[in-house]
């Protein structure tokens, strides 16, 4: 999973990401408890792809409905189930590869329980579209309705993660993670809603959620940044390549938010627009994917 360019002086690279996290109020662990952060770590991580998930295969869900790059997001929606299932798997039983101890709290087991019931509803949706190779209305709005739901559920399970192990992890670190989950789910979720907006389905409800969407996403960029409160705590601005990857994630903000107003208020949307929305949709999240990579290498080293 590490990436370090400079296999000469990895020990150097590795002083220099702890005394950063460090400053940025960590406390030094001993190796019992850098083991558990990294468990942690990704155990937050991996919760997060779920709620992720959720809204990734919605939205893929609704290009293979607009016959826009379908076959792209038919694999998009396999890929992502397939993994769903996987990631479910794996916070429950521990995953060797991502040094994940099988759960063994009452309270996050049962938060499981709560994501894995919501999925045995959504995932059959999902398949039919898998195996169909298409999706009218009638099944649109049915998926629709239940991985909204099953995100819920993902969140609250992160929720519990953080709460039942939260001296496990340095609170800054933890809070960044979950922050640039939230922002990968939400690169998904509002690019789905407006969509949803143009096509006048269900347009009030999408309407008021794709407002949501858009302010938490710019509110996540402003944590972040260091610019604004986080659970009353006030995080430290990112740095280094992180800082560089916020930054892309802002340029490609800066073109995408005008597409989404646009969508918002006109209700309308042209080949153009769809097609620069399905590349938007790639492109914001690689770069949160980016982000969320070099904060769980953080945690390896804490």
């Amino acid at each position: 999973m590490k990436n370090i360019s400079d296999k000469t002086a990895p020990n150097a690279q590795k002083l220099a990401v702890a005394t950063a996290v460090m400053a940025a109020g960590a406390l030094a662990f001993s190796p019992s408890q850098a083991a558990a952060a990294i468990d942690i770590s990704h155990k937050i991580k991996i919760a997060g792809d779920l709620r992720m998930f959720t809204q990734r295969m919605g939205l893929a869900v609704a290009f293979v409905m607009l016959d826009v790059e379908k076959d792209h997001y038919l694999a998009v929606l396999r890929d992502e189930y397939s993994e769903f299932e996987v990631d479910i798997a794996a916070l429950r039983n521990g995953d060797p590869l991502y040094q994940m101890a099988p759960e063994e709290n009452k309270l996050v087991l049962e938060a499981i329980n709560t994501v894995e019931f919501g999925w045995s509803i959504l995932g059959p949706q999902l398949k039919d579209v898998i195996d169909a190779g298409a999706v009218d209305d009638a099944h649109f709005t049915k998926i629709e309705k239940v991985n909204t739901q099953v995100m819920t559920l993902a969140d609250s399970l992160i929720h519990r993660i953080l709460t039942e192990y939260k001296d496990k992890l340095p609170l800054d670190l933890a809070y960044q993670i979950d922050i640039a989950g939230v922002q990968r789910t939400l690169s998904q979720k509002m690019i789905k809603e407006a969509i949803l907006v143009a096509l006048e389905f269900e347009v009030e409800a999408h309407h008021e959620m794709l407002v949501g969407s858009t302010q938490l996403f710019q509110f996540g960029q402003d944590k972040l940044a260091g610019k604004m409160l986080h659970n009353e705590h006030m995080l430290p601005a990112l740095e280094g390549e992180l800082a560089a990857q916020l930054e892309n994630s802002k340029a490609e903000w800066a073109k995408l938010k005008p597409i989404l107003e646009k969508l918002d208020q006109s209700h309308q949307m042209d080949g153009d627009d769809a097609h620069q929305l399905a590349a938007e949709a790639d492109k914001l999240l690689e770069v949160y994917d980016a982000i969320l990579a070099l904060l769980i290498k953080e945690a390896e080293l804490v």
